[in-house]
């Protein structure tokens, strides 16, 4: 019994130990799995020295430049993000978080990250596989410590390589617009211990993307610094630009987002576009279009300081397209940005294709400011197309011949046009039956009264003052001249011109002085007839004797 009772004890303890390695296994095996996951090295730039603590940095990051061309690193399949630590400051430069003074100088700096750099790569390479990658990813003097410890990197094995991969922002030593290449004829300055030069290498055979902004100061610094022009607008672009690659974050400011204007959507439209790619080496470049000008920024700010956006936004959308020509005379963008290019003097400008350039970015500009004023109608100035009204006309009603068209044009006597409609023609058709009535004191006088119509003459007896010309009437087809003043139990037509006006002046005024006292005494009957006017009021004339050469006409 006793040895019985002591066999239990020790059979559980067996069992136990058994029941431990098991499960030392299986926690063994998940967390093999974990670890196989992909693993990105991130090394911050100037003033983040611990991306690790800065919320936001390293997930944007992933989410916005590596994940896209790393698909197997992405926080949904949980990607390794771990930060590399290094001083990050620039002496003397006295931004916040440089250093200033009081810094680190620039080699040293970026020395102690290559070193850091180092140490990460080495403890993750031995497991590092196609399936589990190891992204290495630089920021600003962050991509200058990638750009120079990749080029250490040659004696790999093909496998080794295969399993590496770089992505770079902002990169200080982008060979063709970085800014330290630019100055790569400076070599290293002594005060300041800063090497330039060292472009990034496009040979090593590992996988590299180089993504850059647009103007961006650092890394798409003018080729041509004799264009002052886009020196500032490069320098603009260091200020506006060149920190928001990665916003938003705990160090960026509030509502920023990368250059300003790109949502993560359209940064990401702007990255996959085959436009915007160049590949040469194992590098493939990126350049992102900046949609504003960063020379033109101050102003946008100046304007929404100060609420005269609707005055400034014009001016801005008008001069920057004519701006961007200018500016980019001070580049090369026929040279692949992985051909290490230092500063030039002079650049190779052909004036034809330059002035048209212009021509066309000034119109683009004058679209653009009408669009901002009329709200998004784009209106251009075109002359009036409209046509003028057609005359109007009336037609003379004729028992043997179809309506004609008479013309309405202003004679003087046109405010009772629509009445009195085949009395306003002041031209005779000798074609045209009708007899066209023209008021011969209107004709007559220098100055045509309206006041003193034919309704008027019709009350009062002076047929002197309304004649026609009975020579043209007898001249012409046969016609009748319903005249008011013809009276009818007389027999007497109207008085010929020989009677009023043809011998001599003297007779025309006294007559017109009749015609105006007759009209004064008649004002009241003149005012009816105006009141009455109406199509109706010409049927009342009656028509006037026959004579045996002429035939009788009713009046229209």
């Amino acid at each position: 019994m006793r040895t019985f009772g002591r066999t239990i004890p020790t059979t559980l303890a067996v069992m136990l130990a058994v029941l431990g390695t098991v499960l030392l296994g299986v926690v063994s095996m998940v967390t093999a799995a974990f670890t196989l996951a992909a693993t990105a090295l991130i090394v911050p730039g100037t003033g983040t020295p611990n991306a690790n603590i800065v919320a936001g940095y390293k997930e944007n990051a992933d989410s916005y430049y590596i994940a896209p061309f790393n698909p197997l690193c992405t926080q949904a399949n949980s990607c390794n993000l771990q930060g590399i630590n290094y001083p990050a400051q620039f002496w003397p430069i006295p931004l916040p978080g440089w250093g200033g003074l009081s810094g680190a100088k620039w080699n040293v700096s970026t020395g102690e990250g290559i070193e850091n750099l180092n140490t990460a790569l080495m403890a993750a390479l031995p497991t590092a596989t196609t399936a589990n990658p190891v992204i290495i990813f630089g920021y600003s003097q962050g991509g200058n410590i990638v750009s120079r410890y990749k080029s250490t990197l040659n004696g790999l094995t093909t496998t080794q390589k295969a399993a590496l991969s770089f992505v770079m922002i902002g990169n200080t030593n982008r060979p063709n617009g970085g800014l330290f290449e630019r100055l790569a004829f400076l070599g290293t300055v002594p005060i300041l211990d800063a090497t330039f030069g060292l472009p990034a290498p496009t040979n090593t055979g590992i996988k590299t993307t180089d993504i850059a902004f647009e103007y961006d100061g650092v890394a798409d610094f003018p080729l041509y610094p004799i264009n002052l022009l886009s020196d500032l607008n490069a320098i603009a672009g260091f200020w506006y630009t060149h920190g928001t690659y990665l916003a938003p974050n705990a160090n960026s400011d509030v509502g920023e987002i990368p250059d300003l204007e790109y949502t993560p959507g359209e940064l990401n439209a702007a990255l996959t576009d085959p436009k915007n790619q160049t590949v040469y080496g194992d590098t493939t470049y990126i350049t992102i279009p900046t949609k504003t000008l960063p020379i033109v920024r101050p102003f946008l700010e100046f304007g929404g300081f100060t609420h005269t956006s609707f005055i400034i936004k014009p001016i801005v959308d008008l001069v920057s397209p004519v701006l961007r020509v200018l500016i980019d005379t001070g580049y090369d963008r026929s040279l692949s940005p992985g051909v290490p290019a230092p500063f030039r003097l002079i650049p190779l400008i052909n004036p034809i294709t330059l002035t048209v350039d212009l021509i066309n970015a000034a119109g683009e500009g004058v679209k653009a400011a009408v669009s901002d004023i009329t709200g998004g109608k784009v209106q251009l100035p075109i002359a009036a197309t409209t046509p003028a009204p057609a005359p109007t006309t009336v037609a003379a009603l004729s028992g043997s011949t179809s309506p004609k068209a008479v013309s309405a044009t202003s004679t003087g006597d046109t405010k009772l046009a629509p009445v009195t409609a085949p009395k306003l023609s002041t031209t005779p058709d000798p074609k045209d039956t009708d007899t066209k009535v023209t008021d011969t004191k209107v004709t007559d006088t220098k100055t045509p009264d309206t006041k003193v119509t034919d309704t008027k003459v019709t009350d009062t007896k002076t047929p002197d003052t309304k004649v026609t010309d009975p020579k043209s009437a007898d001249t012409t087809d046969p016609k009748q001249d319903p005249k008011p003043g013809t009276d009818p139990t007389t027999k007497q037509g109207p008085a010929k011109d020989g009677q009023t006006g043809a011998d001599d002046k003297a007779t025309d005024k006294a007559t017109d002085k009749a015609t105006d006292k007759a009209g004064d005494k008649t004002t009241d009957k003149a005012k009816k007839p105006k009141k009455d006017k109406t199509p109706k009021a010409p049927k009342t004339v009656k028509p006037a004797a026959e004579k045996p050469d002429k035939p009788t006409k009713a009046a229209a």
